[in-house]
């Protein structure tokens, strides 16, 4: 049965969303009345916006405006209960009498708190859930405090180092480009392990590998996390893993990042302005790059090269100091009835590389509409466009390459290379033009209902459009014959992908007391979710004469191809929480997906979910004074990842016959039993706060497996078939610890002391391989395997350990470790483990100083550890152009080092190093302009921050940079991290001046 009539399993959705419409009844009936008040913070008596005020079992509910002021109308009188809550502060709650036609007046005075268990959250949850409910942990990243002290430019900078298990793997410095986000660690062999991205509820693209058809080389990758505006984001939700994310099932195994953009508040217009302006810069590339050797006369005289110095010393700079400019502009304001956010940006940056620009636009519209107290709308919709310059590569790296491998022999015979091992910088930026041109559209709706006290509803719908086209051309132009002979006439290559993410949510609550302080809360729902993926490419050699651009102007080698992959899930769920006192929550839930990519005999895959949560500080028992708020929490839940499109199909492939007919040929023999990847979790910890609020710990033990992992079987020639076969067979497990602690050592009114730390470990896996391998592992590239007991995409190399030189300095008697603390002749030797690809520990240290009410400091540590990379800027150098020192003065190294370089490629235990770093991410000073001053220039308040990014990095990694790395390409695999002629990590300054009126 296949996903098309399997998809009427989501129309009893439609069915209950009639019938739970139909039984609204008006609690106006009752008689109403109006409660009104001002939320301010406790000791400093300040204001407080965005606090969500609601009156308990109505579903009525406001957000205070600049001044903390609310005014709830329609509620039905009577006793009721009123509570405050605004994240990281306390919660409050007051009583209050509701006359039928009178006004209540209720003022709340809120206390900053070190854990919000009583902070809504939305993500993974039927609706809006408390977190003292839940029983996984939710981390949730406040975007608006982080923006407003650091120098952050997009989703990447925003999470790297704040968020404990949630990994941001920086790949380059270049203008747009993207990373790898890994969540609890790797969780498939084959298929992607990056977590999904919502925003606002629906699902969006989050592709960190995007660009020009030729990815293999250098810094080109662009990821369509740039497309976020970090000035619009108000949280960040993450669920980390399959016990938390059930209710998203198929797919969402890797972690689920929901991103909630801000929403205007009650009251008068508010304009808001930003101006960035700073600099990027390749920090001390004399002092990183590398001198290289060749024997330029092939008579012995060796000579060297420091292509840096060189070119310093004619008046040349090889990278420019990067401009970046930014300009932000909202507003947001509105009444009870409808509230409203319209922000835009303009970004116009240059980076370090004279090829690599920036341009875009961007605007986002955000509307709420409570046209009565049991219905709100919330609607939006964000465009992008504009194009990004790509640092060019022409299949080689472009001012990379040919400034990493530079050498000697380059500089003789009046050479116009100058010493750059293929062309100089002018040459690639005048030959070669390399760019991504965007337009990105996001929608959403959501419909919140709460027909009467009780039931809540929710339907959310949304489409997120991408249209990229990737252009790469090479001019006809005869001055760059010298450098480029190759293709002296020029060439165009052109892709246009259009992804389209189309989301369907709805879910329902009845929340019914069944006993004396016992809650029941019954959930059911559905999801829909569509990708569609249009791909067109078009290639094309030889301009005829120069000027011409277009591909049907070349002349040889044209070629086209165009392809649609769509992909579909559809997924139904139930849920059953009972809560009891408001402290002890038990839950469980089932989900049942189907998906286009299973294969025909694979039927419906459920996921279950229990958990439990516990508030025992509330507990009459209790009486540790120091700990203030204790919450323990444990779950079990399960989700999934389905496989690639066609894995599961037969397929062919077309082809012609003979006499010219077409015909067909056996591609792919498919798998009609091939399912998911289903990942299992176990997590347990607790959530703390302590000495009176100021002192706040949440820790984590998880534990996941993900079993029917998908790996590659080969076929039997007799199938008529060739190649591999996906089946589900493998095996893998994580596990880990995460800590958080977040404390305020000194507060006073004036001044204060933030400090937070997180930290967070990996103990990835490979525990079974299936039956597709008599061996215990299988390769997963160069130096890499799938080992049984070892991590997902491990090095594995055989490594010299002795050897000795001849008198011409060559090696010979090569030994190597045998893997038993002794040695073995090569020969003979065993490949040993080298390293993983992902750190196992790693944290983030961040500490904001407040002095004398209007100055800020602001600075941010963070680590990666355990991990390794493979330096192909080494094995250029030394293995293939023998520029390097050792291949020129052999005697003055270790005679097993020369051995693994003269051997060029067998061994990699030269290659592979321990890339383990701590990097002085962030620093900042604020200073917030005195509001006398600020209103001479009709301004409301003002603020100037100066703040520099990646400032320093400790490592004893020997290569260039511990965060650079391929991202797309051959290269660029998920579970590689190959460091090639890559820009490494950009300084930078930025200074920013926020105003609002």
């Amino acid at each position: 049965m296949g996903i098309h009539t399997r998809v009427k399993l989501g129309l009893a959705i439609a069915a209950l969303a009639a019938v739970l419409g139909a039984g609204a009844s008006p609690l106006g009936a009752q008689g109403t009345g109006t409660v009104r008040g001002r939320v301010t913070a406790s000791g400093t008596q300040a204001p407080l916006a965005g606090v969500q005020v609601t009156v308990a079992g109505t579903g009525r509910r406001a957000v205070t405006g600049s001044t903390g002021e609310y005014t709830l109308s329609d509620v039905p009188a009577g006793a009721r209960a009123v509570r405050a809550e605004l994240l990281g502060y306390a919660t409050a709650e007051e009583r209050a009498e509701v006359a039928a036609g009178g006004v209540a007046t209720v003022n709340f005075q809120l206390g900053q708190s070190a854990v919000a268990i009583d902070a809504l959250v939305v993500t993974g949850t039927p609706g809006e859930t408390r977190q003292r409910a839940l029983g996984t942990t939710v981390s949730r990243l406040q975007a608006v405090e982080v923006v407003e002290k650091a120098p952050v430019t997009n989703l990447s900078e925003l999470l790297n180092g704040r968020v404990a298990g949630v990994a941001i793997i920086n790949t380059t410095g270049q203008l747009g480009g993207g990373n790898r986000v890994r969540i609890r660690g790797a969780k498939s062999f084959s298929l992607s392990n990056e977590p999904l991205v919502y925003i606002d509820g629906v699902r969006v693209n989050n592709d960190q590998a995007t660009g020009p058809a030729n990815q293999a080389f250098g810094s080109r990758s662009l990821s369509r996390w740039n497309d976020i505006n970090p000035e619009d984001i108000e949280s960040i939700e993450i669920i980390k893993g399959p016990a938390a994310a059930t209710l998203y099932g198929t797919e969402a195994s890797a972690g689920v990042i929901q991103i909630i953009t801000k929403r205007g508040r009650t009251g008068a217009p508010r304009i808001s302005a930003t101006l960035k302006q700073g600099s990027n810069w390749f920090a001390n590339p004399e002092g990183r790059l590398w001198t290289n050797y060749f024997d330029v006369g092939n008579d012995g005289n060796v000579e060297s090269i420091d292509i840096v110095e060189l070119e310093k010393s004619r008046g040349n700079a090889i990278w420019q100091r990067g401009h970046i400019q930014e300009y932000d502009v909202s507003v947001g304001g509105g009444s009870d009835a409808a509230r409203y956010y319209v922000g835009s940006t303009f970004e116009n940056s240059t980076g370090v590389d004279p090829d690599n620009r920036l341009r875009m636009w961007g605007g986002r519209a955000n509307v709420t509409i409570t046209p009565s107290p049991t219905w709100d709308v919330n609607a939006s919709v964000a465009y992008r466009t504009g194009r990004t310059n790509i640092g060019l590569d022409a299949g080689g790296g472009g001012l990379t390459w040919t400034t990493f491998f530079a050498r000697p022999d380059r500089l003789v015979n009046n050479d116009p290379r100058r010493g750059f091992y293929s062309g100089t910088p002018e040459s690639y930026i005048g030959a070669f033009d390399s760019w991504q041109d965007l337009a990105r559209t996001t929608i959403s709706l959501t419909v919140n209902h709460r027909p009467f006290t009780g039931l809540s509803q929710r339907l959310t719908l949304g489409q997120d459009l991408t249209r990229e086209q990737d252009t790469e051309i090479q001019y006809h132009d005869r001055q760059w014959v010298p450098f480029f002979s190759f293709s002296d006439r020029g060439y165009k290559e052109q892709r246009e992908r259009n992804v389209d993410y189309a989301t369907a949510d709805y879910a329902a609550t009845l929340q019914l007391p069944v006993g004396e302080g016992l809650i029941s809360s019954t959930s059911v729902g559905g999801q829909l979710y569509r990708r569609m993926t249009e791909l067109l490419y078009a290639y094309g050699e030889n301009f005829p004469v120069p000027g011409l651009t277009s591909i049907a102007a070349t002349t040889q080698n044209r070629t086209n191809s165009e392809s649609a992959v769509e992909n579909v899930t559809v997924g139904v769920f139930a849920q059953q929480q009972f809560s009891w006192q408001d402290r002890l929550f038990l839950t469980a839930a089932l989900r049942a997906d189907d998906n286009s990519a299973f294969g025909e005999e694979f039927d419906l895959v459920r996921y279950p979910k229990v958990s439990a949560a516990w508030v025992v500080s509330e507990e009459p028992f209790w009486n540790f004074g120091f700990v203030n708020t204790l919450k323990l929490r444990g779950a079990y839940g399960e989700s999934g990842q389905q496989p690639e499109a066609f894995t599961a199909i037969r397929t062919f492939a077309p082809v012609t016959g003979p006499g010219d007919v077409g015909t067909v040929t056996p591609q792919n023999l498919g798998n009609p039993k091939l399912g998911p990847e289903r990942g299992k979790e176990v997590e347990m910890g607790f959530d703390a706060s302590l000495l009176n609020e100021r002192l706040n710990v949440e820790f984590t033990y998880y534990n996941q497996r993900t079993t029917d992992a998908i790996l590659e079987r080969e076929i039997a020639p007799s199938s008529g078939f060739s190649g591999l076969q996906f089946v589900n067979a493998g095996e893998i497990r994580n596990r880990g610890v995460e800590l958080l602690v977040r404390g305020e050592p000194w507060r006073t009114e004036r001044h204060g002391l933030e400090l937070a730390l997180n930290l967070s470990t990996n103990d990835n896996e490979v525990v079974s391989l299936g039956d597709i391998t008599t061996q215990n592992f299988i390769n997963a590239g160069t130096y890499l395997r799938h080992q049984i007991g070892y991590p997902v995409g491990s090095w594995f190399s055989r490594r010299v350990v002795s050897a000795e030189l001849d008198s011409r300095g060559v090696a010979r008697n090569l030994m190597c470790d045998d893997d038993k603390g002794g040695a073995v002749a090569c020969a003979n030797a065993p490949f040993i483990y080298l390293g993983r690809t992902t750190p196992d520990f790693e944290g983030g240290f961040n500490s904001t100083l407040r002095l004398f009410g209007n100055v800020e400091i602001f600075g941010q540590l963070d680590f990666k550890t355990g991990f390794s990379k493979l330096d192909g800027n080494l094995r250029v150098r030394c293995y293939f152009f023998s520029e390097c020192r050792e291949n020129w003065f052999p005697r003055e190294f270790e005679p097993a080092r020369i051995a693994e370089i003269q051997a060029a490629g067998p061994y990699g235990g030269t290659l592979i190093d321990r890339a383990d770093f701590l990097k002085f991410r962030e620093l900042s000073l604020g200073y917030q302009i005195p509001g006398a001053w600020a209103q001479r220039f009709g301004a409301g308040n003002a603020s100037i921050r100066v703040a520099g990014r990646n400032l320093y990095t400790w490592t004893k990694f020997g290569g260039l940079e511990p965060e650079s790395a391929f991202n797309g390409g051959t290269r660029g695999g998920q579970h590689s991290l190959w460091e090639q002629n890559v820009l490494p990590q950009l300084q930078q300054m930025v200074v920013s001046l926020n105003v609002s009126f």
